[in-house]
């Protein structure tokens, strides 16, 4: 069934029985199927355009989809609408699993899921609803940040104090990114202040540059975007004004911008393959998940995933050496970033 605003990428591959019958789910009776027919899985979100968020997402599953032989239907969404419409149309088509892909699919999943608790099996990921047998797959990015921040310390010089960061809004999600940045300049830096702003949109380079700007005349050496689109226009103004910085969600760091030191990364394409795993080794269960490092799902350029590109030359073997050594510490707690305080509290 085709709805409107549902635009349809079916990935089938055509593999082996035995890896077939491996993608079980948790066996409803309603979406049990004969010998011989393939699993259906559907990713609902945003459209892909050049958001590496989403394309990961759906890179990651149909990389899965050639993994275990089920078939992969991808439905972008190109307003709020068509999520509700694009999860209902799955539902119809009898699909098995729906991967519901950002936040904004959030209000869809939790309505349809609630609607039809026993049609499908269902996921959110990046968000978390109140539906009981949704899915919902959170990410401790404070973990990042904190490397993100401490690469911030340890290549500005020794008498820096100042130091930027650019998002998209200054909702309560965006401070566990804030703070993990800033504890992370902090091991490596005394008497530390920070200048943050935010662009109000997740694609206005234009805007994030002006700030970046702004904040490199204040005395940043190192300005961490997390701008979505707008990280373009930091990227820009860094390699004029001569100043660090920092990308998000993917490598982007480029052998044309050597001020582009490190990325914070955010693997949506890990986040799926650990899904699929889990729905097709008879491991699924609709409990909540935080993924961080430990998890492959978080991390940053250069220390928890490698790159293509070179890196900064101010960014040393021993720096490195130390940042994998303060992974190890995040993995086991040793440095406990898992509770995220109160932003009021935290800046008084």
């Amino acid at each position: 069934m085709r709805k409107n605003g549902i635009r349809l990428l079916v990935a089938g591959l055509c593999l082996g029985m035995t890896i077939l019958t491996g993608c079980g789910g948790s066996g409803k009776e309603e979406t049990a199927k004969e010998n011989g027919d393939k699993k259906k899985v559907a990713l609902v979100c945003d459209e892909a355009g050049t958001q590496v968020f989403i394309l990961d997402m759906i890179a990651g599953l149909k990389a899965s989809a050639e993994k275990y032989g089920f078939e992969a239907i991808i439905a972008e969404c190109g307003d709020a609408a068509a999520y509700e419409d694009n999860c209902r149309a799955m539902v119809e088509e009898g699909v098995d699993l729906i991967i519901a892909g950002g936040w904004q699919a959030g209000d869809a999943i939790n309505k349809v899921a609630t609607e039809y608790p026993d049609k499908a099996d269902y996921a959110l990921i990046d968000s978390a609803v109140d539906a009981p047998n949704v899915k919902c797959i959170s990410f401790r990015e404070q973990e990042g940040a904190y490397l993100i921040g401490k690469i911030a310390g340890m290549i500005t010089d020794d008498d820096a104090t100042t130091f930027g960061a650019i998002h998209v809004s200054q909702g309560p999600n965006s401070f566990k990114w804030r703070w993990g940045y800033m504890e992370g300049v902090k091991s490596e830096k005394d008497n530390t202040k920070f200048i943050f702003n935010y662009v109000g949109s997740y694609n206005d380079p234009a805007k994030a540059k002006e700030y970046a700007i702004q904040q490199y005349e204040q005395g940043c050496q190192f300005i961490n975007s997390a701008a979505a689109g707008g990280d373009k226009g930091v990227f820009e103004a860094a390699k004029e004004k001569h100043f660090y910085t920092s990308g998000q969600d993917v490598d982007l760091t480029t052998p044309d911008n050597p001020w582009v030191a490190t990325c914070q990364i955010k693997d949506t394409y890990a986040t799926v393959g650990y899904l699929m795993d889990q729905y097709c080794n008879g491991k699924w269960t609709t409990e909540n998940e935080s993924l961080g490092i430990a998890e492959g799902a978080i991390g940053a350029v250069y220390v928890t995933h490698d790159s293509e590109n070179p890196r900064c030359e101010k960014l040393t073997d021993e720096h490195i050496k130390e940042l994998k050594d303060t992974v190890e510490k995040i993995k086991t707690k040793e440095i406990d970033l898992s509770v995220v305080p109160d932003e009021e509290s935290y800046v008084q």
